[in-house]
């Protein structure tokens, strides 16, 4: 591809930026580089012809180059941070600590969590790996007190309509025509839990968001081939990361699948059309304490 840059010490194009002026040579950028978009040829770093169309701006060439030469035009300059020192890291024991710790809770205070808080904890989430780098998970914060009432009523309400027209044989019917035999089984061996979770809200227990915030993570369905594996690695990162904050969360499975079955709840919520929710949990301040690690089961491991 043609230098876009009449400076010969320039390479650019419309995704990248090359002083070649203080290149070392070095090659570090031609090694890490997965689709081999960097090559040297008469001595000189070379851009591939394919680079715009393949290089998915995942941001390793700038982050191995030792002087700082490479500047993605995608990404704002001073969004590139040097490397803390060694001894400011999070050490392996810290990071165990960290995880050993953590605990699913679902006794909160009502006491709602700052907006600067969750913005630090995202701002942590957006580094999660994507696959292929797509950076293409969304986040719904929902802290309004009304809309996670009517957010809850809307799931309550929608789960025991189901439940009445799957046990009417007209309405069952109905369901197999539009879920298809295979789901409507599936969703038939979890009709008993579904009925113990409408039991415990009458009597006063909130299972949908254990009465607190929570925060949805969500992706276009049609740019990511990962998209759960995406929004469930960020769920990680959210849910260490409030722990250092004070804070506590614990995963919704039945608010994440049933926010893609019923479009009335996802609308509530404003999940973009053609958004897939892959991930919901409950983020609020704990109001319970532990006072030990439970033991868990061995590590199932097969070494080859």
């Amino acid at each position: 591809m043609k230098n876009k840059n009449l400076n010969q010490n320039i390479i650019e194009n419309s995704k990248i930026f090359i002083n070649l002026g203080e290149c070392t040579k070095c090659k570090a950028c031609i090694d890490d580089c997965v689709p081999r978009l960097l090559y040297f040829k008469d001595d000189r770093l070379q851009i591939a012809n394919n680079f715009e169309e393949d290089c998915i701006e995942c941001g390793h060439c700038v982050a191995i180059c030792p002087v700082n030469v490479i500047q993605l035009k995608t990404r704002p300059l001073d969004g590139v941070k040097e490397l803390p020192e060694k001894e400011k890291r999070i050490t392996f024991d810290s990071l165990f600590n960290l995880v050993q710790t953590r605990r699913s809770i679902r006794q909160f205070k009502e006491k709602p969590v700052p907006k600067e808080l969750i913005e630090k904890i995202l701002e942590l989430s957006r580094y999660s790996p994507t696959g292929s780098n797509t950076e293409n998970v969304h986040y719904t914060v929902v802290q309004n007190p009304e809309l996670l009432a009517k957010f809850s009523e809307a799931l309550t309400k929608n789960v025991s309509d189901f439940i009445k027209k799957y046990e009417d044989p007209e309405g069952f019917a109905s369901l197999k025509a539009v879920l298809g035999e295979k789901i409507l089984r599936i969703v038939g061996e979890r009709l008993d839990s579904f009925k113990r979770i409408l039991l415990g809200i009458k009597v006063g227990i909130e299972f949908w968001r254990w009465n607190t915030e929570i925060i949805i993570i969500h992706a276009p369905k049609e740019t990511t081939s990962t998209l759960v594996e995406d929004c469930s690695l960020a769920a990680c990162h959210i849910m260490l990361s409030a722990e250092t904050l004070g804070l506590a969360t614990c995963s919704l499975g039945f608010a994440t699948s049933l926010l893609n079955q019923f479009s009335s709840v996802s609308e509530l919520v404003k999940i973009p059309k053609g958004n897939i929710v892959g991930y919901t949990l409950s983020i609020g301040y704990p109001n319970v304490k532990y006072h030990r690690i439970p033991a868990r089961k061995p590590v199932r491991v097969k070494w080859l």
